[in-house]
C-alpha cells in the first residue's frame, strides 16, 4: 500500500499547493503573530472571507515553458458534521516535460473560525492515480485518510492513515484563505500552527512590502508576500517563494512564484469573476 500522506502531497503542495495562499498550515493554537502581540484576526462573520461564485482563473508557466491552466472556485454551501461549510474547488490541467498533470480538490471549509472540515482529492500524474478523502473533523483530534472509491488503494487492506491534528485544522485548501484573516500590516510577520500535519507547521508569512503587478487579468496594487511550509516542495525553505496578493479586502492571489530545480515555478492571474 502507499505512502498515502507523502504520495498526495507531492502534486497537493508542487501545484495544488500551486495556489497556496490564493486570496482570500498540528499544534492546539490559533493564529499568531510574530515575535510581538497576536494579530488580531478579521471579523469572519461579514462574508469577506469565502464568497459563493468566486471564480479566480490562473495560467502556470514553468522556466519559459506554458505549463497548464487552474481554476479555483467557491462553488456553494452545504452542511457538513452539522456544520454549514462553502465547498472550494481546485482544478489543476496541464503539464511540463515529462509530467502531465489533470488534479482535482474539493475542499469543505466552514469559517469563523476557518477551519477544514473535510477534503476530497483525485490526483493524475501521468499513469498514476489516486483518489482520497482526509476527515478532519474527528471528536477525538485525529484526521483520518480514507481512498474513494474507484482509487487503487480502496481494495489495498491495511490499517487506514491517521494522525493528530490541532484544533481548527486547515489542509492546502483552506491555508489559501489565511490571509483573508491576517491584517498584513508593513513588515507583519506571522506564524500559524495549523496545518492538519504536524510536519508542516508552522506556515510563516512575512509581508515584504507593497508594489504594482501587471497580469493578463490587469493591473494590480499587490501586498508581497514570503511564504514558508516546512516539509513541503514548492513553499519550503529555500525556494523563495513569494505570493501576491491584492492590497485590498480580497486579497486576491495575482501571481505566486516559486524556485524549483526545474525553473521559477509562475502561477499569474488571468481572469476573475463572481456570480
Amino acid at each position: 500500500m502507499r505512502d498515502w500522506p507523502g504520495s498526495y502531497r507531492r502534486t497537493a503542495i508542487v501545484l495544488a499547493g500551486t495556489l497556496a495562499l490564493l486570496s482570500a498550515a498540528p499544534r492546539h493554537r490559533g493564529v499568531a503573530a510574530g515575535p510581538s502581540k497576536a494579530a488580531p484576526a478579521r471579523d469572519l462573520a461579514t462574508g469577506s472571507l469565502l464568497r459563493t461564485g468566486e471564480r479566480l482563473e490562473y495560467g502556470l508557466s514553468l522556466g519559459p515553458i506554458h505549463a497548464g491552466h487552474a481554476v479555483l472556485a467557491v462553488q456553494d454551501t452545504e452542511p457538513i458534521e452539522n456544520v454549514e461549510a462553502y465547498r472550494v474547488a481546485l482544478k489543476v490541467t496541464g503539464g511540463a516535460l515529462f509530467l502531465t498533470l489533470d488534479d482535482s480538490l474539493v475542499s469543505w471549509i466552514a469559517p469563523g473560525p476557518l477551519h477544514t472540515i473535510r477534503s476530497d482529492r483525485r490526483l493524475h500524474e501521468g499513469p498514476d492515480t489516486e483518489a482520497l478523502r482526509i476527515e478532519l473533523h474527528g471528536a477525538d483530534g485525529h484526521y483520518r485518510i480514507t481512498p474513494l472509491p474507484g482509487s487503487p488503494a480502496s481494495e489495498a487492506p491495511g490499517e487506514r492513515p491517521s494522525g493528530v491534528m490541532p484544533a481548527n485544522p486547515l489542509d492546502e485548501l483552506g491555508v489559501l484563505f489565511l490571509p483573508r484573516t491576517l491584517p498584513l500590516a508593513p513588515g507583519g510577520d506571522y506564524r500559524i500552527p495549523r496545518f492538519f500535519q504536524a510536519t508542516d507547521n508552522p506556515v510563516h508569512i512575512h509581508v515584504l512590502g507593497r508594489q504594482s503587478l501587471r497580469t493578463p487579468a490587469g493591473t494590480f496594487p499587490v501586498v508581497a508576500l514570503s511564504v514558508v511550509i516546512p516539509g513541503t516542495g514548492l513553499f519550503g525553505p529555500g525556494r523563495k517563494a513569494r505570493v501576491y496578493v491584492t492590497d485590498d479586502a480580497a486579497r486576491t492571489v495575482v501571481e505566486l512564484t516559486s524556485d524549483t530545480a526545474l525553473g521559477k515555478l509562475r502561477l499569474y492571474l488571468t481572469g476573475r469573476s463572481e456570480t
